[in-house]
């Protein structure tokens, strides 16, 4: 049976977020969060998984790493600066060869992919789901209201409870996928406030995990073309064991992003000028 792969909670965190923003600190609520697993229960469990179940992909009991958050956090209001320091580092200024990549171009946002991940674009169809659960609570309360109103001799005038939410707002979220390798890559846009950092959408990304991840290192970049921090974890789970996810948390004219890597262990170091490619690709659309 095919496990859904880590990174999916990872998106779908992201997305569920987008409509509250992030704060400094973020609040506490519950959330899907960077390592957290969603059951095998629609489409998007027949992904393969994020990583193969090799035996070399698993440590040894005497080699996995200690899990993070720490017992002295909060684990829905996780704070980096608790766990690890920034480290300042310059801006890679060498890339792959990009001839025969190919170009994702979102709502918010494009990128470049490499040639042998496959695209899927679940932005749309998760904002009408939510947008659809909106006006369908929305078009009920009204009609209570209306029949309310009734009851006790009012009677509302027309548009009294009409409720209008307005057009969908822009949203990114696409996944990309290589199945040889069975690593993946996401793209998802976040709703950020003014005054917000890169450190605010890392807590965001963070909070409230259910799996055991360890930050490996942390850094922010001192000559990007925007606001840019990054993350690599280690990510535990059960049956698949370790794994290497990256987050790059981007800001851009109080818009935000996060740019979500994974791959199995063994592959980072040949996989890292890819996913640096197509961070270095990545570029905001203007607004509509």
């Amino acid at each position: 049976m095919t496990r859904t792969p880590i990174f999916i909670g990872t998106a779908l965190m992201l997305f569920f977020t987008t409509s509250c923003g992030t704060g400094q600190p973020p609040a506490s609520q519950p959330q899907l969060s960077a390592t957290d697993l969603i059951p095998r229960a629609t489409a998007l469990s027949e992904l393969p998984p994020t990583w193969t179940i090799e035996p070399s992909l698993t440590p040894s009991p005497t080699s996995i790493p200690s899990p993070t958050p720490s017992p002295t956090q909060d684990p829905a209001n996780f704070q980096i600066s608790l766990v690890m320091d920034p480290i300042e580092v310059h801006y890679p200024d060498q890339f792959p060869v990009r001839s025969g990549w190919k170009l994702v171009s979102g709502k918010t946002a494009k990128i470049l992919i490499p040639a042998n991940f496959e695209e899927l674009d679940l932005g749309g169809v998760l904002v009408e789901m939510m947008f659809g659960l909106m006006q369908a609570f929305a078009e009920g309360f009204s009609e209570f209201a209306e029949n309310l109103g009734e009851e006790l001799g009012a009677t509302p005038s027309a548009g009294d409870t009409s409720i209008d939410l307005g057009d969908a707002p822009d949203f990114d979220f696409v996944i990309a996928m290589d199945e040889t390798s069975q690593s993946a890559l996401i793209l998802a846009s976040v709703e950020v406030q003014p005054g917000n950092t890169t450190e605010d959408l890392l807590n965001q990304a963070l909070s409230g995990t259910d799996n055991e991840f360890q930050v490996s290192t942390r850094e922010i970049y001192l000559d990007a073309p925007y606001d840019m921090e990054r993350v690599i974890l280690d990510v535990y789970d059960n049956e698949l064991g370790w794994g290497k996810q990256l987050i790059y948390a981007i800001l851009s004219d109080q818009k935000g992003w996060n740019l979500v890597f994974t791959c199995p262990t063994d592959l980072l170091d040949d996989f890292l000028p890819l996913f640096e490619g197509v961070v270095d690709s990545f570029s905001p659309l203007p607004e509509n």
